[in-house]
């Protein structure tokens, strides 16, 4: 068996070794099969085209301007001059973490809502529109209270158990 085996693998081998020698031998060889290439035209020169500058055409209508009045009619009183300011009075600050909200209580038989409010170190009882110390509770939610004081309104967030409350002004 051995010898029927191997009188194939050598006829094989030489077959593989000789394309493997043609492909070598004919790519050394010269042939006059060479594509000839075509001669390259230099490219005619062109008069250079002197550049003209764009300008922005910026008389056109503005396309998100449809519906308003293309001319604004403005008098001189509306225009405040230079040098004259209009004095606008600033807030009064305003402590919120003197207010605590503390929680609420439900009654059940008249079905009323009333809020434990802590108003500079003295607790409360406050119902929405009642009014201590110049604080008015406007609202009360399960966990927070919106309180009005001199003009300005803060929202208080209910005491947690470690003592420390959340305030949003």
């Amino acid at each position: 068996m051995k010898r029927k085996l191997t009188y194939p693998l050598l006829g094989l081998a030489v077959l593989l070794w000789g394309a493997i020698f043609y492909r070598v031998f004919s790519g050394l060889r010269e042939d006059d099969t060479t594509a000839s290439v075509a001669p390259v035209m230099p490219r005619k020169q062109t008069a250079d085209k002197p550049v003209v500058a764009d300008s922005l055409l910026l008389d056109y209508r503005d396309p998100f301007l449809e519906n308003t009045a293309e001319t604004f009619d403005m008098e001189a009183e509306d225009l405040m001059m230079e040098g004259e300011y209009e004095y606008v009075e600033e807030a009064p600050y305003i402590d919120w973490s003197q207010v605590l909200y503390l929680g609420s209580i439900n009654n059940s038989a008249s079905g009323r809502t009333v809020a434990l409010v802590r108003i500079n170190g003295k607790e409360y009882m406050l119902k929405p529109g009642d009014a201590v110390d110049g604080f008015t509770l406007l609202t009360l939610a399960r966990n927070l209270i919106t309180v009005e004081h001199q003009g300005q309104v803060g929202t208080i967030t209910m005491q947690d158990n470690n003592g420390e409350h959340n305030e949003e002004t």
